[in-house]
């Protein structure tokens, strides 16, 4: 047990340093290059050098002004980390097909017309999954899920998760636009607009990519599983396979009368 959860903790740490401290403290550079005072275009390595070595010899020339200017560092890091993890969740959301709902919340807002379907190439992935093992074995996949994943084999866990490891990593790339289009619009340096954009157009060609590794692995798990399920249930199978008609009756149960 103490070396399981030593391996989980090195793998904590690793994920925090390279998906969000590593970038952020990336961010926290770019941040002192565009508002460094004085300089001469987009990046003037010289008048950074410089401003930052006139702080360090001024303002933050003492060992408790040294010690401010670390916890400043750090608190900008550890800041903009978070803020890019938060807006991350909420890209992974929109692109799951929460922009179906903001939708039709907007289209109230205007009436009761739902505005056109222009942005869920990936929510629509994962919702034809859905529907292909609804329409086959008729069983819904918020119910039976829960209790595919808590039967699969470690093999198959490892593949859904590798690619839900891919989709998050995107959706975190892609939450990074919004930092550094902050800094590019509201500072007046364009090589933020420049790195936004290459942010969100590889961010989206990483997501759809993990997507269709996360849709092939959520659905080999069901096809190589549902069986197992619908025997742990007592469900009986006439011809071997979950038939719609078994589906409904492992719905039932699991459904629980709700």
């Amino acid at each position: 047990m103490d070396g399981f959860l030593s391996e989980v903790g090195k793998k904590v740490t690793e994920r925090w340093l390279t998906r969000l401290v590593l970038p952020g403290l990336v961010f926290v550079v770019a941040c002192v290059v565009a508002l460094t005072p004085g300089r001469s275009g987009a990046v003037d390595v010289t008048a950074t050098i410089e401003w930052l070595e006139r702080l360090r010899t001024g303002r933050y020339a003492t060992p408790s002004g040294k010690a401010v200017a670390l916890v400043m560092l750090l608190l900008a890091v550890a800041g903009s980390a978070l803020c890019a993890d938060g807006l991350a969740s909420g890209v992974g959301r929109l692109w799951a097909g929460r922009a179906r709902r903001l939708r039709r919340a907007a289209g109230r807002l205007r009436g009761g017309t739902e505005l056109p379907d222009r942005a869920t190439w990936i929510g629509g992935r994962l919702g034809a999954v859905e529907e292909r093992v609804r329409v086959q074995h008729g069983v819904h996949m918020a119910l039976v899920w829960p209790r595919l994943w808590q039967l699969a084999p470690e093999g198959a866990r490892q593949d859904v998760n590798a690619a839900w490891d891919r989709y998050a990593a995107a959706a975190l790339r892609t939450a990074w636009t919004v930092p550094y289009a902050v800094l590019g619009a509201a500072g007046g340096w364009w090589p933020g607009l420049l790195i936004a954009a290459g942010l969100a157009l590889t961010g989206v060609r990483e997501g759809r990519a993990a997507v269709v590794g996360l849709t092939v692995a959520v659905e080999a798990a069901v096809d190589t599983g549902l069986t197992t399920l619908a025997t742990v249930l007592g469900v009986p199978l006439r011809h071997g396979r979950v038939l719609p008609s078994d589906g409904a009756l492992i719905n039932e149960l699991l459904n629980k009368g709700r």
